[in-house]
């Protein structure tokens, strides 16, 4: 089975030293008071300072200053620091579209990398790339060749990602050369291991593996790197064919990445040991380390390893007849393979360096045929050339951009069919259980009503009393029934008052029940401002979350909280029960149509767990 490994990304942030930036933007005694204020308010983690931040940025815009993208960056960096990613981007395009007058004092390369981040994180890695290049742009012009190498790698593992092994290579040893160079002494074992990982890849090198491997250790050693060093053993037990060599070697690598205590590197040397083990028959061990990496993906969400994991989890429960468990397992993997990038996708970024490439071949050739024009009489025939092959190039880049279009569309198409066809099982489902309800309670009620009632003239005069009161319960029954059948159709109150008057009579339901307690509030959110089919389907996803915590979390208290975010209407539902993990194994299905049913109204949705226990699921909405 081809072994899929990890890419290791640097995003090294370039803050200073590149050509035309000077280290530190001269902000002026005031606002530099002002920074130091921030800076000892952000070294309490449990302090919120985003106030501060934004009246030194209030400040700034009302006097002017021409730092403004300085400021934009810092609360950009902020946010990052807290993962909040897309606050992050906001800000940090902020600080492009305010740059400085003057180009040494500019944060426009630090502002790239942040984009550059939050789009890899997000797998948009069409746009990460075209960030990373405005930042290549700048530093092949004389600037910083650390940052240089830094940016080179990072590139080559987008590149790794879509599949050009080719350029991959291509790029880490532009990266490695720079650092080797240099002097670098923090991130060179770490491209050293990378290196290794793409021989892998490409057709499995083993002389390059190998050779990449141990230069890794050696570097490792020299510069106290354990994840580098975890990396080069694994990538030694990959290659080895003498299968207890392969087990010694991926046996160290499970130990110096334990010393590293990172769970990003721990769940890919847990599975090649598993994987190795599995291999000798000694399941039971294997199947210890590959649950293991499971966990370790899930916790960092890693999902190429969580996929590979996964993967052999279930297949070696099945193996012991533990099927059910089997099942959850296969589930993961299932659910992660359908959600893989698709080959037009990778063909896109791909198509995107090569454009970059040409630009450059490009710039050169305009360059030459400059020193020739100079030198020759022919000056006409040359412009014509250049005319001819500019067209050429501008139709084949025309072509294949329409016919990325139509591929998209068909894509987007594809999807939107797919999502109708839930909401159509979804609906369908709803007739059913409805019917089932009026057959079986309401019809067989009123049935029961009907025969009473005919019963009557043949009774005597004491029973016939006794009869009309039994059909005046059956009645009142019934139309209770029914007036619980219209409610879960619609709720009344969700119709009259909207959607926080709705969740706080759910709530209050809930609470009757004794099984936890929910509290709601709201911080000024004007959700009932939301039309009511959007009302009503976040009332529907609250119920499913509420029901989740009622089955799975074990928890006491649950709280329900409507507010405003930069995006727009948020939801935050938290409890303080037993945590994600359960709930990330048993309410896998319920949470990924939450998920799908959002992101088709352009909603996001996401669910972790609490600093101090519990879950805290967030919806956001944009209004």
């Amino acid at each position: 089975m081809r072994i899929l490994l990890f890419l290791s990304f640097l995003m090294v942030f370039i803050h200073s030293n590149a050509q035309n930036r000077d280290e530190i933007v001269d902000v002026g005694p005031e606002f530099k008071a002002l920074f130091n204020e921030f800076d000892s308010c952000i070294e309490d983690e449990e302090q919120n300072c985003i106030e501060l931040l934004n009246q030194i940025i209030e400040k700034g815009k009302q006097e002017k200053v021409p730092f403004l993208d300085y400021l934009y960056f810092k609360k950009a960096f902020y946010f990052k620091g807290r993962q909040e990613l897309d606050s992050s981007m906001v800000y940090a395009q902020l600080a492009i579209d305010h740059p400085n007058p003057e180009e040494r004092q500019r944060r426009d390369l630090s502002s790239f990398n942040l984009l550059a981040t939050g789009y890899q994180v997000k797998g948009d890695l069409n746009t990460a790339l075209d960030y990373h290049l405005k930042n290549v742009a700048i530093l092949e012009d004389g600037g910083n060749p650390l940052h240089l190498g830094y940016t080179y790698s990072n590139i080559a593992l987008l590149l790794g990602e879509t599949g050009n092994q080719d350029k991959y290579i291509e790029y880490l040893l532009k990266s490695y050369k720079l650092l080797d160079e240099n002097n670098d002494d923090t991130f060179i074992a770490t491209i050293a291991s990378n290196l290794a990982g793409a021989y892998h890849s490409n057709g499995k090198d083993t002389v390059n593996v190998n050779k990449w491997a141990r230069k890794t250790i050696e570097l490792s050693e020299l510069y106290n790197d354990k994840g580098a060093k975890a990396r080069g053993w694994m990538y030694l037990a990959l290659i080895e064919e003498d299968i207890e060599n392969s087990l010694e070697y991926a046996g160290k690598a499970v130990k110096f990445s334990n010393k590293t205590g990172k769970k990003s590197i721990m769940s890919s040397t847990y599975y090649v040991y598993a994987h190795t083990l599995s291999k000798i028959g000694r399941d039971e061990e294997a199947l210890e380390y590959a649950a293991q990496a499971v966990d370790f993906a899930q916790e960092v969400g890693n999902n190429s390893s969580l996929l590979r994991a996964s993967y052999m989890a279930g297949s070696i429960f099945f193996k012991f007849g533990r099927k059910e468990k089997a099942a959850d397992y296969f589930h993961t993997y299932a659910a992660l393979k359908e959600s893989i990038s698709s080959a037009e996708n990778a063909k896109e970024i791909n198509e995107i360096q090569t454009k970059y490439e040409t630009e450059k071949k490009e710039k050169r050739i305009a360059e030459q045929e400059l020193k020739i024009q100079k030198q020759r009489s022919n000056l006409l025939l040359a412009i014509l050339g250049g005319v001819l092959l500019i067209s050429i190039l501008g139709g084949a880049i025309f072509y294949n951009k329409r016919k990325q279009q139509v591929k998209l569309k068909q894509l987007q198409q594809e999807k939107e069919n797919a999502i109708l066809n839930s909401f159509i099982l979804g609906e369908e489902r709803e007739r059913k259980r409805i019917s089932q309800d009026l057959h079986d309670g309401v019809a067989a009620m009123i049935g029961a009503a009907k025969m009473s009632l005919e019963s009557i003239p043949y009774l005597p005069r004491e029973k016939q009393l006794e009869q009309f009161s039994k059909v005046k319960d059956i009645l009142e029954n019934t139309h209770a029934d029914v007036r619980h059948i219209a409610h879960n159709l619609l709720p009344t109150v969700l119709e009259k008052e909207g959607l926080i008057k709705a969740t706080s009579h759910f709530a209050s339901e809930i609470n009757e029940t004794k099984l936890v307690k929910i509290s709601v509030t709201d911080k000024n959110s004007n959700a009932q401002e939301l039309s009511p089919q959007l009302q009503l389907m976040l009332f529907r996803v609250i119920q499913e979350l509420v029901n989740n915590i009622i089955k799975h979390s074990q928890a006491e208290n649950a709280e329900i909280a409507f507010s405003n975010s930069p995006n727009g209407l948020q939801i935050e539902i938290s409890d303080d029960g037993i945590g994600y993990e359960d709930i990330n194994n048993t309410g896998n299905q319920g949470l990924y149509s939450i998920t799908k049913r959002l992101k088709s109204i352009g909603g996001n949705f996401k669910i972790t767990k609490g600093k101090s226990g519990g879950t805290q699921a967030k919806v956001v909405v944009t209004v």
